[in-house]
């Protein structure tokens, strides 16, 4: 597969997230994917989630679309070596399809998603309003902040990159965090225009569905994930799509911690669009625990 084509430019970051979410078809339904940031300590489980989404749709109906998907990250992924993801055609009904996807490396299972694709309907809407928040104008970029306090890691540049725009609503110094509230508002977009192809939207919104929520639940106790003596990584993640959306245009991320037990913290997430549109929900449970 071949990243979209844009007509206008590109920046060369974008372009890069976007070559990453076009998999190489190997034939049978199995995909190869490329690594986002090839220097990071490890995988992004944002990418991982996303390649696995876009190895889906390549093999259902593009009349259907994707409303939910179900992840388990059982390895950390390495950075030196690409990703095979394995996708199995469980079953293709009246109106809904199932995939089931392996990603791998070394022939070991770094994740395993389940997917679900329907055609449209419209039998029923209803949502919570948009919460009252600013909107991202005059808001820093968390690229602006980084860049700023001279801590950027041009490693594993998921929030501060040139590939996405994320402005915090209430921005934290994640060197010296102040203990408060578990929920982290966010605008997100793309740093450029997007092709005009739902799935590849759908895609990128769930590459940046993996960011704030475990630190959402970290920040309720006045932590962030570069604590050294913590334990922090990804467990399992859902995401389900309500509605239609661009994710070059501002969408407003509501990350808000449920609970934290047993070394273990569950963040729910909402993206809204900027005229008040529920398009997308995520649950995260991640691992939260002290060394």
């Amino acid at each position: 597969m071949t990243a979209p084509e844009l007509s206008v430019w590109t920046p060369i970051m974008l372009q890069q997230l976007l070559d990453v979410l076009a998999l190489e078809d190997l034939g049978g339904d199995e995909f190869a994917g490329t690594i986002m940031h090839p220097k990071g300590f490890r995988v992004y489980g944002g990418q991982v989630l996303a390649q696995a989404l876009s190895a889906a749709q390549y093999t259902v109906d593009p009349l259907r679309t994707v409303h939910s998907q179900h992840a388990y990250f059982l390895r950390e992924g390495k950075t030196d070596r690409p990703i095979h993801y394995r996708v199995e055609r469980a079953r293709d009904g009246g109106s809904f399809s199932s995939r089931r996807v392996v990603a791998s490396q070394d022939d070991r299972p770094i994740l395993v998603s389940s997917l679900s694709f329907q055609l449209p309907d419209e039998s029923f809407d209803f949502q919570e309003p948009l919460p009252a928040v600013c909107g991202p104008e005059g808001l820093p970029s968390e690229r602006a902040l980084a860049l700023a306090s001279g801590n950027l890691n041009e490693n594993f540049m998921i929030t501060t990159g040139e590939d996405l725009d994320v402005r915090m609503v209430s921005p934290i110094d994640w060197e010296v965090p102040a203990q408060r509230e578990g929920k982290l508002q966010s605008w997100i977009r793309t740093a450029g225009a997007l092709a005009d192809d739902p799935s590849l939207h759908r895609s990128i919104l769930t590459y940046c569905s993996d960011t704030m929520l475990l630190d959402a639940g970290l920040i309720q106790h006045g932590r962030t994930y570069r604590d050294r003596d913590l334990q922090v990584a990804s467990l399992d993640h859902a995401i389900w799509f309500h509605a239609d959306f661009r994710a070059d245009q501002w969408l407003l991320h509501s990350a808000e911690l449920e609970r934290n037990s047993g070394g273990r913290t569950l963040v729910r997430g909402r993206f809204y669009t900027r005229a008040g549109i529920h398009v997308a929900t995520v649950m995260q449970q991640g691992l939260m625990r002290k060394r």
